[in-house]
């Protein structure tokens, strides 16, 4: 029997094509930013710049190609590796995803 690989829970987006392709299969929250410095020290940006996304939100069309991209299939992984990463207070939801997550929320109470 063969041995089912895993697809990975967190992934970078090095590339146009792959973000694209997976803004495609609107599967997961994408997170774009600043990366946090290299010497460990957090760099002044604001967390207007650092955002996460449902995959298939359309303000990510306006996304810089510069800024660092990373896919997460749930939105569990997505806050613990951003808070780990970024900074607890270095990230935010996008206001229109944010709204949806909240409405998702009360839905199910």
């Amino acid at each position: 029997m063969p041995i089912q690989q895993q697809s990975p829970t967190v992934r970078s987006l090095e590339s146009t094509e792959d973000f694209l392709e997976t803004r495609l299969e609107a599967v997961g929250f994408i997170f774009h930013g600043k990366s946090p410095e290299t010497n460990g020290k957090p760099h002044s940006l604001r967390s207007q710049s650092n955002l996460l996304h449902f995959a298939r939100c359309p303000k990510l069309e306006k996304v810089a190609e510069g800024e660092l991209k990373i896919w997460f299939r749930s939105v569990r992984v997505a806050l613990k590796h951003l808070d780990d990463t970024v900074g607890a207070h270095r990230w935010r939801w996008c206001k229109v995803c944010e709204r949806e997550i909240t409405q998702r929320i009360l839905d199910q109470s």
